[in-house]
């Protein structure tokens, strides 16, 4: 009796090391998403917002931790939750796989570092959907850095033209958009929010 115990245990100790490493990567693609949001660290969200891989590892993951699972009556309340995660994470990740196969949402019109300044990028990304810009400045350097949208802007000076965005010194960024010219200075600790004026 004692014996079926302790292979049962073992037998759950891989599936719930497969399971640990799928919450893991789960958790660092949250991350991901997390710093790709204004204010949030460039590199981390360079490195974990990834859905295909991530969530699409984490995927199989939960699939060898129900493979692995002891047979006995218990485990429906283990199969219930991995089964709809991995139906999430599935779903997630041809939603990612269908971004990347179809045409770019976006593309950088203008990045140019401050006067000066290294540690300053300017750009500006034009998207797919309508004449739409977005005006994000990067400060900080290696895993410090951050990134700030500044704005959305749907037209340029001239209607339907490009946002003009450039520097006007090291420390403060202009944007002139069909709305007007908008001035935004950037504070010297990097991890503070741009203001605007």
């Amino acid at each position: 009796m004692a014996a079926a115990g302790r292979e049962a245990g073992r037998g759950w100790r891989p599936a719930g090391a497969a399971a640990g490493v799928a919450l893991l990567l789960v958790a660092g693609y949250a991350a991901g998403v997390w710093s790709a949001r204004s204010g949030g660290r460039v590199r981390v969200a360079e490195l974990l917002d990834r859905p295909v891989p991530l969530l699409g590892a984490a995927g199989v993951l939960l699939a060898v931790a129900l493979v692995l699972a002891p047979r006995r009556p218990g485990r429906g309340l283990f199969t219930a939750p991995v089964v709809l995660v991995a139906g999430v994470l599935a779903l997630r990740v041809l939603i990612g796989a269908l971004d990347v196969a179809g045409p770019p949402r976006q593309h950088t019109v203008l990045a140019v570092a401050a006067p000066g300044r290294a540690d300053r990028l300017l750009s500006v990304v034009r998207h797919a959907v309508g004449p739409c810009w977005s005006v994000e400045v990067e400060t900080g350097v290696g895993w410090s850095a951050r990134h700030w949208l500044l704005g959305v802007f749907e037209h340029g000076p001239a209607t339907g033209g490009p946002v003009d965005g450039h520097w006007d010194g090291p420390d403060r960024v202009v944007v002139r958009a069909a709305d007007g010219e908008h001035v935004f200075d950037l504070p010297a600790d990097p991890a503070e929010r741009p203001h605007g004026r």
